[in-house]
């Protein structure tokens, strides 16, 4: 395995790719790609979400922010499907637990929206600690409506150079009739502000 590809499987969780160092993903929980927002390894780390967006060719969001707890606190506030569902743009969320028993959390969200049409899709979730510093959460549509040809999306649980915050990075992946950027930002802009909430054992904010 060559240095770029060491570097790929590392993804977030380095910040920087050495030529002896890997970090395997479990099958299943592998990063989509590599995000492209710069890391800050040595801060400020101020809570907020730092963004990047392209359209082509199908809609890609990332995001990285700072969420001021330590690591265990944060991937314990993650591994919830509460912060995670997206209710800002559905009318209807049922959630099925550990429906893929071989991960560490696994759940799949049946969404529904009332429109002109009726249009509903399964979202499954999949949590893994990869080490010390690392969790990964990976989530897919695996079925439902044609209007939606992709919707996937990866979050990265990074520990930092300060015991006392975490990192959150984002990669989201969406190809789907009528959707925006502008949607996607939101999502992950409201995932985000949710994992915060929760994180600091607080409610989860109401949809922008």
């Amino acid at each position: 395995m060559d240095v770029l590809n060491r570097c790929l499987l590392a993804a977030l969780a380095l910040t920087a790719c050495q030529d002896d160092v890997s970090t395997p993903f479990p099958m299943g929980l592998e990063p989509l790609e590599a995000n492209p927002i710069a890391p800050l390894p040595d801060g400020p780390f101020d809570e907020g979400l730092r963004m990047q967006t392209s359209d082509q060719p199908y809609i890609h969001v990332y995001g990285r922010g700072f969420v001021r707890v330590p690591h265990d606190v944060m991937w314990a506030a993650i591994e919830s499907p509460d912060p995670n569902v997206s209710t800002c743009k559905t009318d209807e969320q049922l959630v099925t637990l550990a429906d893929e028993p071989q991960y560490e959390l696994s759940f799949v969200v049946h969404y529904i929206v009332h429109d002109i049409l009726t249009v509903e899709w399964d979202d499954r979730w999949r949590f893994g600690t990869i080490d010390a510093e690392l969790g990964m959460v990976r989530h897919q549509k695996t079925q439902g409506s044609d209007f939606i040809t992709l919707s996937e999306g990866t979050i990265q649980v990074l520990a930092t150079a300060d015991p006392d915050v975490t990192e959150l990075a984002f990669v989201e992946h969406l190809d789907s009739v009528g959707a925006t950027t502008a949607d996607v930002v939101q999502g992950v802009q409201h995932n985000y502000d949710s994992l915060v909430a929760v994180a600091h054992g607080n409610p989860i904010p109401a949809c922008p």
